[in-house]
């Protein structure tokens, strides 16, 4: 005030004979004048913390201060378990119902079990919907309070916050964070797990602070029921993907097979003998065959270790076959328990399989005594995937022994495998079980 009444004084001191009209409006304006300076001012300092928070923050979720667009990011980008083998995508039921919800404006959480898929359909859905618009991944835990505590906020952005719960705690989101980013036109998607979600449902006698958060959100659960199942199998053109959609579902096989390969690989320094067991039913699936007899197992894990692991100690047979049989984010196993033994995984057995390891013989031994009337499958699996004609034609003969009393001999002609077999290429089984031979005499 002091500065606005000298400036009035100097005016009307100089002012001399002028239209006294003149003199009172050049007061006014000086008055009026500093304290919208000042104010502008102090409006810059704080767009400049607004633009340095919005900063930072996409800068520490994308070491890059420029935004992305949604188009442009990479899967992982999304929290997107990291693929083995390219996957294409297959439409859910619930993408839908998350299009819809986007399409209004309403920010939306994808729930269901860990691997259900759930950071790849949202992708999907704003990676087709909203390719053109910026990306914005906020760094868990302090990358929302970073963003709005300031009072900043991105505009027409796709928002991304996978695994909601890292971002939770009271002091790092609040209600109003999540009213703002939605009246500034952002497509708001999260993901989240069931059973943190589940522990933030209020009770009769506590209503969480964070419920109040969750209940802006539009829910959409990610169910996997048998008649999608078929469906999405439907729509695979390779055999083995097939399988393993209809046994496990569209995300839990994909998903838990990219972690169940990382376990595996993790494990092979603490957990020699369990890895060992794993890629000895793996080979036995790879030989022709499905499960593995436990005792069968447990001798020929021995073969798969390595020398410097031998003796066995301390790691039992019982503590490999329980860290191997445990449930990964409670939706696969590195080996499953059947009634006649233990089955490896299908992804495990397709990534070990790729690596292109042989199989020992003392494995092929084993199986030509267990193989009993799969012994043709056996013949193909060594002929075809394994180029071991040689294990083949004791399949073969093995076979036509056992037919011979009953139906009279095979026109056999061990030495002409490779054409009987066909010149399918070794690497094919990778992508599918060996089909069982149907010539007449089986």
């Amino acid at each position: 005030m002091a500065i606005v009444a000298g400036v009035s004084a100097v005016i009307a001191h100089y002012w001399g004979d002028g239209p006294w009209w003149l003199l009172i409006a050049l007061c006014c304006v000086a008055g009026i004048g500093t304290p919208a300076v000042w104010w502008l001012r102090q409006q810059a300092v704080r767009w400049d913390r607004q633009d340095h928070a919005l900063e930072s923050t996409i800068r520490s979720a994308l070491d890059d201060s420029v935004l992305q667009h949604v188009g442009d990011a990479g899967l992982e980008v999304f929290g997107v378990h990291r693929a083995h083998l390219h996957v294409p995508y297959l439409v859910r039921d619930a993408h839908a119902d998350v299009l819809a919800a986007v399409e209004v404006g309403e920010p939306v959480l994808v729930l269901g079990h860990p691997m259900a898929g759930k950071s790849r359909l949202g992708a999907e859905v704003v990676r087709r919907r909203f390719a053109d618009r910026p990306l914005v991944v906020p760094t868990p835990p302090r990358g929302l309070a970073q963003l709005f505590g300031a009072g900043a906020s991105p505009v027409d952005t796709v928002v991304w916050l996978d695994d909601l719960e890292r971002y939770l705690p009271r002091e790092h989101f609040r209600v109003e964070w999540l009213d703002r980013a939605v009246r500034a036109r952002n497509i708001v998607v999260a993901t989240m797990r069931a059973a943190p979600y589940e522990t933030y449902l209020p009770t009769r006698d506590v209503r969480r602070s964070q419920w109040e958060i969750l209940e802006r959100f539009q829910p959409v659960w990610l169910h996997s029921d048998e008649q999608e199942r078929a469906r999405l199998a439907a729509m695979a053109s390779d055999p083995r993907t097939r399988a393993g959609i209809l046994r496990y579902g569209l995300g839990e096989y994909f998903g838990g097979g990219m972690v169940a390969v990382e376990r595996l690989h993790a494990g092979e320094s603490r957990h020699q003998l369990a890895v060992a067991m794993v890629r000895a039913a793996s080979d036995w699936r790879r030989a022709g065959l499905d499960a593995i007899p436990e005792p069968v197992l447990c001798a020929l894990a021995l073969h798969y270790l390595p020398q410097s692991a031998l003796p066995v100690a301390p790691e039992t047979m019982g503590d490999a076959l329980d860290w191997a049989g445990e449930m990964i984010d409670q939706s696969v196993a590195l080996l499953e328990p059947t009634p006649t033994g233990w089955r490896a995984f299908d992804f495990v057995v397709d990534d070990l399989h790729a690596h292109g390891r042989p199989i020992p013989e003392a494995t092929w031994d084993a199986v030509l005594r267990s193989a009993g009337d799969r012994l043709m499958s056996v013949s193909y699996a060594a002929a075809v995937v394994h180029r071991r004609h040689d294990v083949a034609e004791r399949a073969w003969r093995l076979a036509h022994e056992r037919r011979t009393g009953a139906d009279g001999p095979w026109p056999l002609d061990a030495g002409r495998l490779p054409e009987r077999y066909g010149p399918e290429p070794g690497a094919a089984w990778c992508h599918g079980p060996p089909p069982i031979p149907t010539w007449p005499w089986l």
